[in-house]
């Protein structure tokens, strides 16, 4: 039985199960996978009564139309439950996937009063979301009205909270109270069991550096290539790109550049497999990060769950996810992520205890943890 008997219908992101099939999104192929089911399984075992949509369409054509065919599907689906069975709420994995609008519209349509909470991953109201900007422009008040319509509104760190209260607030004080007063810090889970399930003693005697971010400007891929460039000539270590860095994308020329400079140390996973990328980490040394934009930081929470000692930027969420761990963090920029790395490179042991105490704060984000939040936020809306 489900707290209160209450049921939910639970809209997930667009996710691929074959990274290599188009051009995909981090949550496509990432934490839209895993994360998402670490909240679905996390609310089933408390009882929740999850409704979820049932069958995938079928995926012709261009990557970019299957995504939109498919949330489309997601529209038709929610018209159809709130016809034929209406939910206790409705639970939005990432609300700039199906938007709460026209959820909501929908459902002021049909004369229903159902509790909407939902997911915002990044939003048009942080300015250093580079990518919502390049890749849906002039969609701010969007953007503003979907966390509007919102019953809870889920965020990642208060890092996020802050940064939406500040510039909502320069556009419209009241609105942005509104959107705070019913905002909820409940970060994201890791999916631990699938992670450790991929856990193996076999390690490369090779040092190694993941670099696991998009090859968006807002991750900054060249200006980890700069420092690479002087790093690997002088040091017996590898450096993995998890990510693929296909012709024209941000970073690509350097990384294909740092690869043909260093073949025997340059890897590069052009968008791995999922289990093969939770393996790549417990193998790896050190995690980096050069991005101006991170609400929070889920691939680097990956990488210190597999034991990896990580170097991060002064900002954003990164002070808040490693506690400001003062070894870790560094003002962005060449000149101070060059003096981390070699610091790490020739202090393995230090290496080693910094990776050990990130690892124990990465416990904050195992599913009973974060889970237990969102349900908390759900149970606050649900009717009575």
């Amino acid at each position: 039985m489900a707290p209160h008997g209450h049921r939910l219908l639970y809209l997930d992101s667009y996710t691929v199960a074959d990274a290599k099939a188009g051009a995909p999104s981090s949550d496509a192929i990432g934490y839209g996978i895993t994360a998402s089911g670490a909240v679905r399984d996390g609310l089933r075992a408390m009882g929740f009564d999850l409704r979820c949509l049932p069958v995938d369409p079928v995926r012709r054509g261009r990557a970019d139309e299957q995504r939109v065919s498919w949330l489309l599907s997601n529209y038709r689906f929610v018209l159809d439950a709130l016809v034929k069975d209406p939910p206790d709420a409705i639970f939005s994995f990432h609300i700039f996937a199906a938007f709460p609008v026209e959820i909501r519209r929908m459902a002021l349509d049909l004369g229903l009063n159902v509790p909407i909470v939902g997911y915002t991953h990044g939003s048009h109201w942080d300015p250093t979301d580079s990518y919502r900007f390049e890749r849906y422009p002039g969609m701010e008040l969007l953007d503003l009205a979907n966390l509007h319509v919102l019953d809870r509104v889920l965020l990642v760190s208060e890092h996020m909270r802050l940064t939406l209260r500040s510039n909502i607030g320069a556009l419209n004080e009241s609105l942005a109270r509104q959107v705070d007063a019913k905002a909820v810090v409940v970060g994201l889970p890791l999916d631990v069991e699938r992670i450790d399930a991929c856990r193996t003693d076999q390690r490369s005697e090779q040092t190694t550096v993941v670099f696991n971010h998009a090859p968006v400007s807002g991750k900054n891929p060249d200006l980890f290539v700069r420092v690479m460039a002087r790093v690997l000539p002088r040091f017996d270590v590898a450096v993995l790109f998890t990510r693929n860095f296909a012709p024209g994308q941000v970073g690509a020329e350097a990384v294909a550049e740092l690869a043909r400079q260093f073949p025997d140390q340059v890897l590069l996973g052009r968008d791995m497999a999922l289990d093969d990328y939770y393996r790549a980490l417990w193998d790896a040394d050190l995690q980096v990060s050069t991005a101006s934009h991170e609400t929070l930081g889920y691939s680097t929470l990956e990488a210190m769950h597999t034991g990896n000692c990580c170097i991060l930027p002064r900002l954003g969420s990164y002070p808040e996810i490693c506690q400001d761990h003062p070894d870790v963090l560094y003002e962005l920029g060449e000149k101070a992520l060059e003096e981390r790395l070699r610091y790490f490179l020739d202090h393995p042991e230090r290496r080693r205890v910094v990776a050990s105490q990130l690892q124990q704060m990465a416990a904050a984000y195992r599913p009973q943890a974060v889970v237990t939040k969102i349900a908390a936020a759900l149970i606050d809306v649900l009717p009575r």
